[in-house]
């Protein structure tokens, strides 16, 4: 069913992508998904996730991003920092009943430097992500300080339509001490993924976060990931995407995740 349903949606994305090629008079607007045009902005992310176990968790994300120029040739320096809130039931030493909890997840912080892209079609940016064992529930967070240094590169696609681009993210999360009765924390992330911009400031972003579990005989956990969102106006977007799993080799982030978004830019 889940193969199903992820090969109807990558059939309306292309059928969608080829009236994209179409627009010639479409202008070109941020919309906040190419990560080396970063924007001021603060996020409010709803995500819904169903889990291998048969729970369920409710993440609220306040995110807050801050890019800096760092010179003329327009080096920049982004700053980012996520704030998670969670509702869950899953079983741990502290929610032994499974019972339906609230309490705050590991905070996220990022930094990275992006370089100039002038009149070139590609660009690259690296930097790290910060995890912090913030959780107030053993359920809610790795317990696990984790640094993951990334580095990423991507091209625009204007052969498509102005303002779609294609790239590559890679990840790789390292345990970096916490608690130590909790599991360690090794796997690498590996993120391609192509945004196609199009008529109304209306786009479709395919991104899925594949992951290798160092820590589990390098097992693979690979998901169908799609995105479509719309700029409601110059400092606002809005967006709902969908994950599904496509192969989970003994790696089960979720069985089913929808995440809703609101932005707004500064």
């Amino acid at each position: 069913m889940k193969k199903c349903v992820g090969i109807v949606v990558s059939a309306l994305f292309f059928i969608i992508a080829g009236t994209a090629c179409a627009q010639d008079k479409q202008e070109e607007v941020n919309t906040g998904q190419d990560f080396t045009k970063p924007l001021t902005r603060f996020d409010i992310r709803q995500k819904y996730q169903n889990l291998p176990a048969g729970n369920d968790a409710y993440t609220t994300t306040l995110r807050v991003d801050k890019p800096i120029i760092l010179n003329e040739q327009g080096w920049a320096f982004a700053l980012r920092a996520d704030l998670p809130l969670v509702v869950n039931d899953v079983a741990s030493m502290d929610n032994l009943g499974s019972a339906y909890k609230f309490g705050a997840s590991d905070v996220l912080t990022q930094f990275m430097f992006i370089a100039p892209q002038g009149k070139k079609s590609w660009t690259y940016a690296f930097g790290a992500q910060l995890l912090w064992p913030t959780a107030s529930e053993d359920q809610m967070g790795t317990g696990r300080y984790q640094i993951a240094p990334l580095v990423g590169a991507k091209m625009d696609l204007k052969a498509i339509s102005k303002g779609s681009f294609g790239y590559l993210l890679l990840r790789d999360h390292i345990d970096a001490g916490g608690y130590s009765s909790r599991s360690h924390v090794n796997y690498l992330v590996i993120q391609p993924g192509i945004n196609i911009a199009l008529p109304k400031a209306f786009f479709v972003t395919i991104a899925p976060e594949m992951k290798v579990n160092w820590e589990d005989n390098n097992h693979w956990f690979i998901p169908f990931d799609i995105t479509v969102g719309k700029m409601l106006n110059k400092s606002t977007v809005v967006s709902l995407e969908y994950k599904s799993p496509i192969h989970d080799d003994k790696y089960p982030s979720y069985d089913t995740e929808v995440e809703a978004r609101i932005g707004f830019f500064f």
